[in-house]
């Protein structure tokens, strides 16, 4: 009997149709959310997936191990609201750990980061994002129905005193709704040493502020924005700042040039 060799055969790495390199994944712990976003979740009425049909967190962290292998380096966890997860840190911990991975992001509402903020820097979490989409108490209130700004204000600012440096605070621009105050919430997101970004209405459809009317354009947000503060777009990538969809635009005059 002739001696038998089996030899890995290299593993490609991942790319799309145009071969570009993917090194970037999100992945979606829960589509349980402690808030109820009007323009994202229905006020009632919603049916969370049963926990048996989600993937576990050893099952999320193989699966992140298999993607590094493929070239991914960058790793996002969303939800729902990723922090209602159980067990979040410790797959925070797991997936930061993991040879190729070269970050680990998250996508918050921010309602308890104040008590998460700590325990998450320490597990190895370096990128963070919190969905503020007015300053306005009584109207964060209503969008969310029922959050709390105050406390997301304590979260995001518990976590820079954990170590977080480029917070990005995401704004989802409505008509009707937080329009007129874009300059404000940017303003706002300066002075907590953050980054703030302003993201188009996505069309779910059967959801409040879905009508088209509400949606405004980038072109719609940058107009607002550029009537109160001078701006200069910033190039990609050369500025070192994450290649993706976003255009990036820095102030010129004022305290927050």
């Amino acid at each position: 009997m002739q001696p038998l060799s089996v030899e890995p055969t290299p593993t490609a790495p991942l790319a799309d149709r145009w071969r570009r390199r993917i090194r970037y994944l999100r992945v979606s712990v829960t589509d349980r959310c402690n808030y109820r976003c009007a323009y994202c979740m229905p006020a009632e009425g919603f049916a969370p997936t049963a926990r048996s049909a989600i993937l576990t967190l050893e099952e999320i962290a193989t699966f992140v191990g298999v993607m590094a292998e493929l070239g991914v380096e960058r790793v996002r966890l969303t939800g729902g609201e990723p922090l209602v997860r159980k067990g979040i840190v410790d797959l925070v911990g797991q997936l930061s750990a993991l040879p190729g991975i070269r970050q680990v992001a998250m996508t918050t509402n921010g309602h308890v980061l104040d008590t998460f903020a700590d325990p998450l820097w320490r597990a190895g979490l370096r990128g963070l994002n919190v969905s503020v989409d007015t300053f306005d108490a009584g109207r964060f209130t209503e969008i969310t129905r029922g959050g709390d700004l105050d406390r997301v204000v304590r979260g995001i600012e518990a976590a820079s005193a954990a170590g977080f440096t480029q917070i990005r605070l995401n704004a989802v621009a409505v008509r009707g709704v937080n329009d007129g105050e874009l300059a404000d919430v940017a303003i706002r997101a300066w002075a907590l040493d953050t980054i703030p970004r302003f993201i188009e209405l996505m069309p779910i459809g059967g959801l409040d502020f879905q009508s088209e009317d509400r949606r405004l354009s980038t072109d719609d947000i940058l107009a607002e924005l550029r009537a109160a503060l001078p701006l200069r777009r910033l190039g990609r990538p050369d500025d070192g700042l994450p290649v993706g969809p976003a255009a990036y635009w820095v102030v010129t005059d004022g305290p927050f040039a």
